[in-house]
């Protein structure tokens, strides 16, 4: 099981909205994830900055089922408007934080 984790941002005063669309987030964009390999995924908020951690079994299989996610396609369009999100090109994710102490 990898752990991955990495940030992004909220553009300023879409706090509220930001909580509010993650009280809803689409059955099948949380089945394509979980068919995609990912396992406890959360997502942490202060200010506009968000902290995100996930477990996934495999990072190619991962990336490979995300891309073909419809949902995830339509929850990415869904998000741009509050959203700030640097991703790398070849991951489509934003950068990974490097890892420098775990405690299992």
């Amino acid at each position: 099981m990898e752990r991955v984790t990495f940030l992004m941002k909220i553009k300023p005063g879409t706090e509220a909205e930001y909580r509010a669309r993650h009280q809803r987030v689409w059955p099948e964009l949380l089945a394509d994830l979980k068919r995609a390999g990912c396992h406890n995924y959360s997502i942490y908020l202060r200010g506009e900055d968000l902290f995100a951690y996930m477990e996934i079994e495999d990072s190619q299989r991962f990336q490979a089922e995300m891309a073909r996610s419809e949902a995830d396609k339509r929850w990415q369009a869904y998000m741009s408007d509050i959203l700030i999100r640097e991703v790398q090109g070849e991951t489509g994710l934003p950068e990974p934080l490097e890892e420098v102490f775990h405690l299992d």
